[in-house]
């Protein structure tokens, strides 16, 4: 029995060290995923959204919210990421009315509630009334395009709430309507001492901001009257607009000049009025806030240098970035549909295709993305959450999918929010053309765009960054992207395609300054790619990608599977196995331990000794005890 008892428990801790060994790796995978800092800080007046704290900042709230819903790795994002600082910085003194805040959908962490609050596309601004209860998804806002047109667009959502009843504790931002004067002491309470009223036209936002800046101030009470209020117009002796009028308790009242017809103009004018009468004001966002637009790059952690140059990895692909698009885009972008169905679901199909068939992955990956499509080109429909869920069970089921901790190689930029997956998913659609065309599978498609196509649903469905996707599919149709004769022509449409991007971004704020966009390939890459007027050779451009992005070219560098560059013959033979047939199932348990997995084993081996020393040292006592009752059971007998 006590041997039986010890060889359970050893035979149990080998176990827990066989299933560390198991599912450390997707976790370690899964933990770097998360590791993203965003295009924000709280130093920018906004504050940070995530999966652990959305819902609890949101629902029930006492102020209505603006939220902002990116993505760290969008161009869009970064460039809008400026103006909604500033946005944010200007109407900070009004908090207690509406908060600013920002949820990156780009951290995998996140991606539940990207995808229940229905979250297609890169920057997203929703707004959320006070009080919202749980369930509300929010009310899209146009994002505007500058901090001005945000706030105007924000002022008139405030003042549709108020009318509808939302926001009592607010101070009134509804036009005063009545015509007499007077009547605007009743609404007051008796530590008031001063009233303004600012005249504007109707679709002037000058007076509700005014009065949203000086809220906290009890000594005053401002109401704002449009110039459709002719008969207050007339009592009031205003002709022009915008006015301000002074008005005190005895019923006097005092017209005050507005030298700067503007925001801070007016706020100047009423800070210097009332200093005039003894009273002190002061708005909590100063100008300099207002005209802060903090650049991206002053946020974000700088990659060490010696990282991000070129030189250290050449011109070549890499394995680790391919896997890790493949991943970001199945694991992340493609769940955050709610519903895929319809067109949707046919694009899906498309995508999970041309991977299946032309994606290198080392023999559990085939396995991994064969098992996908399997899945997927039966059903009419699926959840997004429900697809993520069959992604992380099917990869962990398969287990040994990827060749490494994936972390960007040749797609590194210099900072966290430069190049990194867009990079990585121009180079994973530029080997699939590449490899279609270098058919290994002896058949003939009569479809010579059928990865221009998968590539052009994707993007039109699933890609996260708005602008990008609507940019891509303009030219797309301009540049008549379903037209290309073969296979070569798809790789050389998609090679133009690339450049007419990099022409358009270059000096763009998204554009690394450490690696900038120029018409690809250089010269220092391939000499034999332009002519003496530095126009291209097609031809040489041709075979310059189909040597770069084919199969048994592509680098393992920075992967568990390590490749030596000048033994070509064992690279293509390892490169034969990477592309074998998706249909051979094989699955193995992972012995690939990193420094984390063999702590911990050290650690279970650690305890389980003890344990055993204990139960050796409980045994032998037990055994003690006995052998000295017999003992003195026989001198009792004697």
């Amino acid at each position: 029995m006590k041997r039986q008892f010890c060889f359970i428990l050893l035979l149990e801790i080998f176990l827990l060290i066989l299933l560390n060994g198991k599912y450390v790796n997707s976790f370690a995978i899964g933990m770097e995923e998360s590791d993203n800092q965003g295009l924000y800080n709280a130093s920018d007046h906004v504050v940070i959204l995530n999966i652990t704290n959305f819902k609890s900042h949101i629902y029930n709230s006492k102020s209505s919210w603006m939220v902002e819903f990116y993505s760290s790795w969008c161009g869009h994002c970064i460039r809008f990421a400026p103006i909604w600082k500033t946005f944010a910085s200007s109407i900070v003194s009004w908090r207690t009315v509406v908060q600013v805040g920002v949820i990156d959908c780009a951290n995998d962490d996140n991606n539940p509630i990207c995808r229940e609050y229905e979250v297609m596309h890169y920057p997203t601004i929703k707004f959320f009334s006070v009080n919202s209860k749980p369930g509300t998804l929010g009310l899209e806002i146009k994002k505007g395009n500058d901090a001005t047109s945000l706030q105007n667009l924000l002022i008139k959502q405030l003042e549709i709430e108020q009318q509808e009843g939302r926001g009592s504790s607010w101070p009134n931002i509804v036009p005063y309507r009545k015509n007499e004067l007077e009547s605007i002491w009743k609404a007051v309470t008796n530590d008031v001492k001063y009233c303004l009223l600012i005249f504007e036209t109707p679709d002037s936002y000058l007076g509700t901001s005014v009065i949203l800046d000086f809220q906290n101030h009890s000594e005053l009470h401002i109401r704002r009257a449009t110039s459709e209020n002719e008969l207050l117009c007339v009592a009031a002796k205003v002709t022009k607009f915008p006015s301000l009028i002074l008005l005190q308790r005895d019923g006097s009242q005092k017209p005050i000049s507005i030298k700067d017809q503007t925001r801070e103009g007016l706020q100047e004018t009423i800070k210097d009025y009332m200093q005039t009468l003894g009273i002190q004001i002061k708005i909590s966002n100063t100008e300099e806030d207002n005209l802060k637009a903090t650049s991206v790059s002053e946020v974000m952690e700088k990659i060490p240098e010696e990282k991000n140059k070129n030189s250290e990895f050449g011109d070549v692909a890499y394995q680790i970035d391919l896997e890790k698009a493949l991943r970001y885009s199945i694991l992340h972008e493609i769940p955050l549909s709610k519903n895929i169905e319809g067109e949707k679901m046919n694009a899906l199909k498309a995508y999970l295709m041309i991977l299946k068939s032309y994606f290198p992955m080392k023999n559990n990956g085939a396995t991994f993305l064969s098992s996908l499509y399997k899945i997927i080109k039966d059903k009419n429909e699926i959840a997004g959450k429900s697809f993520r869920k069959l992604v992380t069970e099917t990869e962990n089921e398969v287990n040994s999918v990827y060749s490494g901790n994936l972390e960007w190689i040749g797609c590194r930029g210099s900072t966290q929010t430069f190049r990194g997956y867009p990079c990585g998913l121009w180079t994973m659609f530029h080997m699939l053309t590449v490899n279609f065309a270098n058919n290994n599978y002896d058949e003939v498609d009569d479809d010579p765009a059928k990865v221009l196509r998968a590539m052009h649903g994707y993007v039109k469905n699933f890609f996260g960054c708005a602008e990008c996707s609507q940019h891509f599919l303009e030219m797309a149709n301009r540049s008549k992207i379903f037209d290309v004769k073969s296979e070569d022509e798809s790789i050389l449409w998609l090679w133009r395609a690339h450049n007419e991007v990099n022409k358009r971004l270059s000096g763009d704020p998204t554009e690394d300054p450490e690696h900038r966009k120029i018409q690809y390939p250089g010269k220092k890459d391939c000499p034999s790619c332009r002519d003496e007027n530095n126009n291209w050779i097609e031809n040489e451009v041709l075979l310059y990608l189909k040597k770069k992005y084919r199969h048994d070219k592509i680098s393992f560098y920075g992967s568990n599977i390590h490749l030596d560059n000048e033994d070509e013959s064992d690279n293509k033979i390892l490169s034969r196995k990477l592309v074998a047939s998706s249909a051979v199932s094989h699955r193995r348990l992972g012995w690939d331990f990193n420094i984390f997995d063999i702590s911990i084993c050290v650690v279970l081996y650690v305890i389980s000794a003890s344990i055993l020393i204990l139960v050796c040292i409980k045994f032998a006592s037990r055994r003690s005890h006995k052998k000295k009752n017999y003992v003195y059971s026989l001198f009792g007998r004697v």
